[in-house]
């Protein structure tokens, strides 16, 4: 049977007005990342949040969360982890916190990250029917060669690129044509879904459009939906042979059920069993990886 990924990205800009279970504190994420393993999550995406939800840049809370899931006994203890960064232009500040974790074999990330491009992050209020913010986020095509190679001089062979719109997928094939990259390439296609209208919709077609770009190329592809339920555009993911993000960083579920982490990933699980395949443990998704 194939083996499917569940990735979960358990926090982020998700406050607990929004729904009161997700993990703000240390002790907090390393709890709900375990769970979201216990579930069927291989790999843990997550942030170092603030009392209000604010994100910090602290490399010893960072490496905590690390620390702290690897020290269980739980099959948690073997996920990929990868911390998040902020924006700006500066990578060697924006990424330092990867350069400081890394020196550590202890708190060495399993996965590099870039997202592959500049674009307008736009979040949609549904109910009043206006832009709830706006903003440029910048990355050029300089900025993310500069990162990728930061990745691989850290030992981070296999990074996390994000793709927001097509032409990033474009320039990641690129990248990979001028040896920046290695092949397989791990890629995550982040359609927007209500409350964040950008990139292409959570559709089938959209995913379609994407894999025939990336034609035969060698790559690990993961589906999200920002600002959105990916929960049912996930058979067709898999159907198309790709793997499911989901967490709370990316949609909150505020009245949708205010589904914890775990309870995502128990619904991505059943949902890739369904479909005739297994969802990988962390030993499997290595080896998907090539790692």
């Amino acid at each position: 049977m194939r083996k499917v990924i569940i990735e979960c990205a358990v926090n982020g800009a998700c406050k607990r007005s929004q729904n009161p279970s997700v993990p703000y504190t240390t002790a907090e994420t390393i709890a709900d990342s375990l769970a979201a393993c216990d579930a069927g999550a291989s790999i843990i995406h997550y942030h170092v949040l603030g009392p209000e939800a604010e994100w910090s840049d602290d490399v010893d809370d960072y490496g905590a969360v690390i620390r702290g899931i690897r020290a269980s006994n739980r099959i948690g203890s073997q996920a990929l982890l990868w911390p998040t960064f902020s924006t700006g232009s500066n990578v060697a500040e924006r990424f330092g916190h990867f350069t400081e974790l890394s020196k550590d074999p202890a708190t060495k990330p399993d996965l590099g990250a870039c997202d592959m491009g500049s674009l307008n992050i736009l979040r949609w209020d549904v109910k009043k029917g206006t832009f709830a913010r706006n903003a440029l986020y910048v990355n050029t095509v300089d900025t993310c060669r500069e990162v990728v190679l930061l990745m691989r001089e850290l030992g981070l062979r296999r990074q996390s690129l994000q793709i927001f719109d097509p032409t990033q997928l474009r320039m990641t094939l690129k990248f990979l044509e001028l040896g920046y990259l290695d092949a397989p390439l791990l890629l995550k296609f982040y359609l927007g879904g209500p409350e964040q209208p950008f990139g292409m919709p959570p559709t089938a077609k959209s995913l379609e459009a994407y894999l025939e770009i990336l034609g035969d190329t060698p790559a690990v592809w993961f589906a999200a939906c920002l600002g959105g339920d990916i929960l049912p555009l996930a058979p067709y993911v898999v159907g198309l042979g790709g793997h499911i993000r989901l967490g709370l960083e990316d949609f909150h579920y505020a009245e949708d059920g205010q589904l914890t982490n775990a309870q995502m990933v128990e619904r991505a699980s059943v949902i890739v069993r369904a479909m005739g395949c297994e969802v990988a443990t962390p030993d499997e998704a290595r080896a998907l990886l090539e790692m």
